[in-house]
């Protein structure tokens, strides 16, 4: 648990060094997607804060699955940039990629057995700008799991609706 601290510590410095060089925006959001975990599928709803600089975005999210066997939960870092800029810059749509990490509980419906471990991994999306203060994203992460004896790895697919003020 000290390691996962230090991270979550180590991404607020740095959201915060990052937004002190750059006009930053916060946001709330909403998300609806899907998760692929060990050879099932299960429907995700999860919530979002974050923060938003010209060149990074720095979020954290809550998500919350369930499928027949199993019920999930995460609570994930997340820092972007955007990929492309020069391409898309002036566009709507604005490409990203980044990092993940955080940690995840599993909650196995048949045994009522519950298993914790960390998470981390890369994700990319793209992103569209609706108005200053409404954007969507589709995005997709790739997480290998820590300490989880049942799940190895997730894959995320997700769509967000971003408030900014």
């Amino acid at each position: 648990m000290k390691t996962i601290n230090k991270l979550y510590i180590s991404l607020i410095l740095l959201s915060i060094s990052l937004s002190a060089a750059d006009k930053s925006y916060s946001f709330l959001g909403i998300q609806a997607g899907t998760s692929y975990i060990e050879g099932d599928f299960a429907p995700t709803v999860g919530l979002k804060y974050g923060i938003q600089t010209r060149k990074y975005r720095t979020s954290f999210n809550y998500n919350y699955g369930e499928n027949s066997n199993a019920k999930y939960q995460t609570l994930i870092a997340q820092i972007d940039t955007g990929v492309l800029t020069n391409t898309f810059k002036d566009s709507a749509f604005k490409p990203y990629a980044g990092f993940s990490f955080g940690a995840m509980q599993e909650k196995n419906k048949l045994s009522s057995l519950t298993d914790k471990g960390y998470l981390y991994g890369i994700n990319t999306g793209l992103a569209y700008i609706y108005n200053d203060a409404l954007d969507f994203d589709l995005g997709y992460r790739y997480l290998q799991t820590s300490k989880l004896k049942n799940v190895s790895s997730l894959n995320d697919l997700t769509l967000s609706m971003h408030y900014f003020y």
